[in-house]
């Protein structure tokens, strides 16, 4: 490669990543979602124009994407493997390696340190002149000081917006302040987008358009039902804490089975069929808490498999 050329790896937080394009896709004016082919080519123009040359001389070399993964039994039954699909031959024909790391009762384990690990790894393989981080959490902080104590420059691509959903509940993301004063070239992507430069139909474009065609994949690809919470939690817990629910809509039963992965069956009091539920629906309670035959408290939603546990409370261990 030669000399003049300037040598780009991308870093993406995908929980990061997913929030923020759930943004734009359902509560932006846009509506649309983010573009990763769009992302690459504004960082090629972003870093040309900071690194003082043209983006035909900046190549990205590397771009990696790290996110926590449900186990395929809770995939299958919540119905979100087309999605999945979809967004994985998306990143695959850009170019981006995918690392997954297994969720732990809905939490996301390790995964921060396993990126942080591999960029700084792959920074000092590869010899990037510039890492980019698509990223809010000050947890890479520390991160982005290794990384430019070698010499290579780091860009942090943040976000920061709120909005009120349809429930009336506000929601908000944001980068961190000593992330971004850390980087020597920090981009606040929220402000950048409301420029209107990168808006559909612009040369470099954020964002992929919906068409009749394409309409179908966009949901699938950013799922709503949860409210922007980790792949495809109906709602966020502290938000059904806060939400009542109406006595006739609550049911209740008895769990049957408990699957070490992270879901289980509960036999209704009504003697109906097993129903099934994962812990991405547990409120108040973590997985590890609950027990055979212990009562709990539930609504009844579907998926593509049929009824589905969710709203799970614990009533009474036995």
């Amino acid at each position: 490669m030669p000399e003049n050329v300037i040598k780009i790896g991308i870093f993406y937080d995908g929980n990061y990543l997913y929030h923020v394009s759930n943004y734009y896709v359902f509560h932006h004016k846009h509506h649309m979602r983010l573009s990763i082919s769009g992302l690459h080519d504004f960082v090629r123009d972003e870093v040309a124009r900071r690194e003082h040359t043209t983006p035909d001389f900046c190549r990205i070399v590397d771009a990696h994407y790290f996110r926590g993964r449900y186990t395929t039994p809770i995939v299958e039954q919540k119905g979100w493997i087309r999605g999945e699909r979809i967004f994985e031959d998306v990143l695959m024909y850009n170019g981006v390696t995918t690392h997954f790391w297994p969720m732990t009762e809905g939490n996301e384990k390790s995964v921060d340190v396993a990126l942080a690990l591999e960029a700084y790894e792959m920074t000092h393989l590869r010899q990037y002149d510039v890492c980019i981080l698509v990223a809010g959490d000050s947890d890479y902080a520390p991160l982005v000081q290794k990384i430019q104590a070698t010499g290579t420059r780091v860009m942090v691509l943040g976000w920061e917006f709120e909005f009120v959903n349809d429930r009336g509940l506000r929601h908000e993301t944001h980068v961190s302040k000593r992330l971004m004063s850390d980087a020597i070239y920090p981009v606040m992507m929220s402000d950048v987008i409301e420029s209107g430069k990168y808006d559909p139909g612009a040369p470099i474009s954020l964002f992929v358009a919906r068409t009749t065609e394409n309409e179908e994949d966009a949901t699938d690809y950013w799922d709503d039902d949860d409210d922007m919470t980790p792949m495809g939690q109906s709602m966020p817990a502290a938000d059904a804490a806060a939400a009542p629910i109406p006595a006739e809509n609550l049911k209740y039963g008895h769990i049957v089975l408990l699957n070490p992965s992270g879901w289980g069956f509960i036999v209704p009091e009504s003697e109906g069929v097993d129903i099934f539920f994962c812990y991405a629906d547990l409120i108040d309670v973590t997985f590890d808490k609950l027990r055979h035959n212990a009562m709990v408290s539930y609504t009844e939603g579907r998926n593509e498999k049929g009824p589905i546990a969710r709203t799970i409370r614990l009533v009474s261990v036995e």
